[in-house]
């Protein structure tokens, strides 16, 4: 036996070596890890790196760095790989093959980096010299890093280094939604910086998360070599760091931040032009910049369409050109829409990919992006945005973020109408009224556009979401069905509404819905704008009892279903622009909860229904009723006319709670039916409006002046406020024509007066209204001579203006009003002028200072006494026009009139002057882009005599029907044209071909740019 069990023994003893040491790796691969990040080889990395300076190490110091840095990348791999923890049999057990290997690798990168270590001590304090103040760390350690710029960040580079050398500039803020580039630009400016004598030092502060006023005085400390900080207290810290750098000039960068730090408090010197210190900060919040009182901002700008390409093409390489997948790539790119971080994250899951199936179904997600699989969006792009969600201060604004997602992308959300929404779903706590709401609701709109989850629209009134934030908002909002656009042609099947909290199905092209879902919980249903759908079942709201937002405006419906009368707990019905729905039943006064009834737009309901009155809970009632347009046979033609429209008495006094109230017609066909209310009843109706003691907002109609006088001075709305509504539209006395002049709807923050024919007796409450207005229509007065005559004090607010059918108005202004010494019409933009037969001038004499500054749109219509638009004292005043039609004006002769004593002066001074200026009489209209002149058959020039105008902005001109106008010279000085953004000329081409020019060239040179109107 012991022949046999001593070579066993001595067997196993050789063969437990290897076992024992597999076993190893495995049972100490935790122990390890941690003696892996304990390990001061980076750290030494780092000192070797900062005392480099500007002194070029040898070969020996540079081969040193370089096995470092494949140290650190063997490091990284093996951190990942770790943290992955791959399992076997399902996920039970660990996968002991690959943590036996993964144990081993953790030991043999200890054992390496400790040789590096030692060898670090063979060259360190003889060739690297200990320089207290190195130039900035980061700058050195991005030398072995790419950085990804775009013509986008090396703009903003050069912005911020145009500031850095600014004088009076100290504190310069960088702001951007997550992923935009903001750290890849602070990159650029630190390599920028580094090799030059601008600072003594950069310190770089990566702030992110939690980071508090200790983190960052730490790793300032660590920067200046402040040695032993970790026990001192922060203020004597702050004074170490205050000593360190006083005298010292500094760039102090903090990059990611997401509250304020006092920089006092931290030991940061004070600022000034003296010692020419800077301090840079990026953020994803606007309002950062502000509570650090920053002297600059700049908003980090998407990548242009090339830009997205170029960077996208780089990430997925020459596959990108591929005859199957060009088409497929751009689109992909387009729905990253220049954010940085997305077209790398998704580049690099198709990189070298050439399977279309793949590059099909990563656009599906993008457009469909509910539970989005795409390699890499969850781990970074997501993460990434995450961060700035989930620091939002509250539920309510990540909840009124998620909310935006059920929009379509791209689109322009009127912030009212989400605030609206959000408000009436219960979202907003203490707020019991719509001006409430929509105050609260505005300040936590612009809180998300600070934080950059939100971008503003096209105008102040309007926000919009990224579409890759959208993308991210769809996935954290599980609860939301989102199916929007016109290629969604089928409703979501029966599973699908379901477990749906929120519905949207906006812009699609639905021509039918379901039965009856089974949808419960539903709280939010859109359906707007599916223009194909005419008919909803009338059992398809039974089983949605906790619906509190419906709309389905812009849809064809003839009728509404019975089930509707069901739903018990319904805030708000939006049918706006219903133009099929011709009758709102009387059942509707079950919907008890109602805070918001909105009939307007161009519908066709024709009456309102008496049990309105059993609403008692609306804030909110916008009607817009059809005016009915019959007709009656006889012996000699067919006749025409319009039925008065009457509003029920006795409903308005039961509305108690109205907030907004907006009455007016909506006919479907503009061109007939005028706004015909029968009087009689509407005085009625404005008595009962008095009685309304919370109205803020008001669209009515008031018969006469005296009507509008006694509201204003019984209203207990108006004396509550001491002041007319901050939004309004009064209309006064028959309208006898339709003026599409502003929309039916009165927008946010309007404030509108229509007067119809004339003074009459009394005209108090017409100057007492007009005193408010942003916008005035004045239409069939019989009697005023001069718009001025309504008051010029009462018109500095006027944004709009429209002046029709006055007959015996003669000019706007004369020069009377001279002695009031105030500037005319100074805010006014748009100023409409149609049918004035007796109008022979705008204004007689010169204008002060400022008056009409801001006009940018002129319209001049069937003036048939008006023979030029223009003198030459009153055309300089009008600095900020764009825009000139003149139309109808059957005696129309000259745009521009110069009298002879002003053309030699201006002659004179052209002579005189050979450097042209925006200030000198060559530019008259320096903003001027577009002139459009119809049906002039008088017009003989532009400006006769004097041709030395020049237009820099003019981009078209529209001459129709203009026989007389022989000549084009006003566009060229002799030789050269002097309109150089001029893109197109349109009329007819007989007209265009019997022209005269001075220089044939001139004509040779503009003939590209004319368009033949063949009508």
């Amino acid at each position: 036996m012991d022949m046999i069990i001593g070579p066993v023994l001595e067997i196993a003893k050789l063969a437990w070596g290897p076992i024992g040491r597999r076993i190893g790796y495995i049972k100490n691969l935790k122990k390890n890890m941690q003696e892996l990040d304990k390990h001061d080889l980076f750290a030494a990395r780092d000192d070797v790196l900062d005392k480099i300076n500007s002194n070029k190490p040898n070969g020996v110091c540079n081969k040193w760095l370089e096995n470092v840095k494949q140290i650190e990348d063997e490091v990284k791999a093996i951190r990942e790989e770790f943290e992955g923890d791959k399992k076997c049999l399902i996920g039970w057990c660990p996968n002991i093959y690959s943590r036996m290997k993964l144990g081993k690798r953790v030991e043999d990168i200890i054992k390496e980096m400790t040789d590096q270590s030692k060898k670090r001590l063979e060259f360190d304090g003889k060739e690297l010299p200990d320089a207290p103040y190195a130039p900035p760390l980061e700058k050195v350690l991005l030398q072995n890093v790419e950085v990804n710029s775009s013509i986008a960040a090396e703009l903003t580079l050069q912005k911020i280094l145009g500031f850095i050398n600014d004088v009076k500039i100290r504190k310069i803020g960088i702001y951007g939604m997550g992923g935009m580039g903001k750290t890849t630009v602070m990159k650029l400016l630190n390599n920028q910086l580094g090799g030059s004598q601008k600072f003594e030092i950069i310190i770089w502060v990566t702030v992110s998360g939690e980071g508090n006023r200790r983190k960052v005085q730490n790793d300032v400390a660590v920067r200046l070599k402040l040695h032993d900080v970790s026990n001192e207290s922060d203020d004597r810290l702050r004074a170490s760091i205050s000593n360190k750098l006083s005298g010292k000039k500094f760039l102090l960068i903090l990059d990611d931040i997401w509250e304020k730090i006092d920089l006092s408090d931290v030991g940061i010197p004070i600022l000034n032009q003296d010692n020419g210190c800077k301090v840079l900060l990026t953020t994803r919040d606007f309002g950062i910049c502000q509570q650090m009182e920053t002297d600059v901002e700049i908003q980090m700008e998407r990548l242009s369409e090339e830009e997205a390409w170029s960077l996208f093409n780089d990430k997925v390489g020459d596959v990108v050109m591929s005859p199957n997948i060009e088409a497929i790539a751009r689109d992909i790119v387009r729905k990253c829409g220049g954010l940085p971080l997305a077209i790398i994250v998704i580049g690099s899951s198709l990189r070298k990919r050439r399977d279309v199936p793949l590059w099909t179904n990563t656009l599906m997600e993008l457009e469909s992006p509910r539970a989005c699989q795409i390699k890499g969006m969850e781990k970074e792009l997501f993460s990434c945005l995450r961060i700035s969600y989930e620091r939002l201060p509250d539920d309510f604004q990540r909840n009124l973020f998620l909310y935006c997602s059920l929009y379509p992308e791209d689109y322009e959300i009127v912030i009212t109408e989400l605030v609206e929404y959000y408000w009436l779903e219960g979202y907003m706590e203490a707020v019991d009224s719509i001006e409430g709401a929509w105050n609260k609701g505005w300040h936590m709109v612009s809180n998300l556009v600070d934080a950059s989850l939100l971008e503003r629209g096209n105008s102040e009134k309007h926000i919009k979401m990224h579409d890759m934030i959208r993308v991210f908002a769809l996935n954290e909002a599980s609860s939301f069905l989102v199916r929007t656009g016109k290629h969604v042609k089928h409703p979501p099947e029966e599973k699908e509404w379901l477990q749906s909290q929120k519905i949207s199905l906006m812009g699609c092209s639905l021509v039918r819905l379901l039965e009856r879902p089974n949808c419960s919980i539903l709280s939010t249903l859109l359906l707007q704008y599916n223009n194909q759908l005419t008919m909803i079942p009338d059992s398809f709201f039974e089983s949605m009892h906790s619906l509190c937002i419906l709309d389905l405006s812009g849809t064809k419906i003839k009728s509404l279903p019975s089930s509707l009368w069901t739903l018990v707990n319904l805030s708000c019905l939006y049918m706006k622009d219903c133009v099929e729905l011709d009758e709102l039943p009387s059942q509707v006064g079950a919907l008890r909860q109602l805070k918001v009834l909105h009939l307007g737009g161009s519908t066709s309901i024709k009456y309102l229904p008496r049990e309105v009155r059993e609403l008692t809970r609306l804030k909110r009632l916008i009607v817009g009723l059809q005016n009915r347009i019959c007709y009656q046979n006889d012996d000699e033609d067919t006749k025409e006319w319009n039925m008065k429209l009457r509003v029920p008495t006795g409903i308005i006094p039961k509305l108690l709670l109205l907030e907004e109230l907006s009455l007016y017609v909506a006919n479907k066909n503009v061109s007939v039916g005028k706004e015909q209310w029968d009087d009689e009843s509407m005085e009625v109706v404005v008595e009962e409006l008095c009685r309304l003691e919370h109205l803020t907002f008001l669209d009515a109609y008031f018969p006469k002046v005296e009507c509008l006088e006694h509201f204003l001075r019984q209203s207990k709305s108006v004396k509550a406020t001491s002041s007319l509504f901050r939004r309004f539209r009064f209309r006064v006395g028959t309208e006898r024509r339709n003026i599409q002049w502003f929309p039916r709807e009165v927008q946010e923050g309007e404030r509108r007066l229509v007067y119809n024919g004339g003074f009459g007796t009394s005209h108090a409450a017409i100057m007492e209204t007009l005193a408010s207005c942003s916008g005035v229509c004045l239409q069939d007065d019989c009697t005023t001579r001069k718009l001025s005559e309504l008051g010029l004090a009462n018109m500095n607010e006027l944004k709009d203006c429209w002046v029709e059918s006055c007959e015996k108005m003669e000019t706007l202004f004369d020069g009377d009003e001279k002695q009031e010494a105030c500037a005319l019409l100074p805010n006014l933009e748009r100023l409409n002028i149609v049918s004035l037969p007796e109008l022979r001038s705008l204004c007689d004499g010169p204008l002060l200072l400022g008056s009409l500054s801001k006009l940018r749109f002129l319209r001049l219509f069937n003036c048939k006494n008006l023979k030029k638009v223009f003198q030459l004292g009153i055309i300089r005043q009008l600095c900020s026009l764009e825009v000139l039609w003149v139309h109808r004006c059957s005696n129309m002769e000259e745009i521009i009139e110069i009298e002879e004593e002003e053309e030699m002066s201006m002659s004179v001074a052209s002579h005189t002057h050979n450097v042209i200026s925006y200030n000198n009489d060559s530019l008259i209209l320096p903003n001027i882009k577009e002139i459009r002149l119809w049906s002039l058959p008088e017009l003989v020039s532009i400006c006769r005599g004097f041709s030395n105008f020049e237009w820099p902005s003019l981009e078209t001109i529209e001459i129709i029907e203009c026989p007389k106008l022989k000549s084009l010279s006003f566009l060229s000085n002799g030789t050269n044209i002097v309109a150089p953004a001029l893109k197109k000329i349109e009329g007819k081409s007989s007209w265009w071909e019997a022209l005269e020019w001075e220089d044939n060239d001139i004509k040779q040179r503009l003939q590209p740019l004319f368009v033949d109107r063949r009508f």
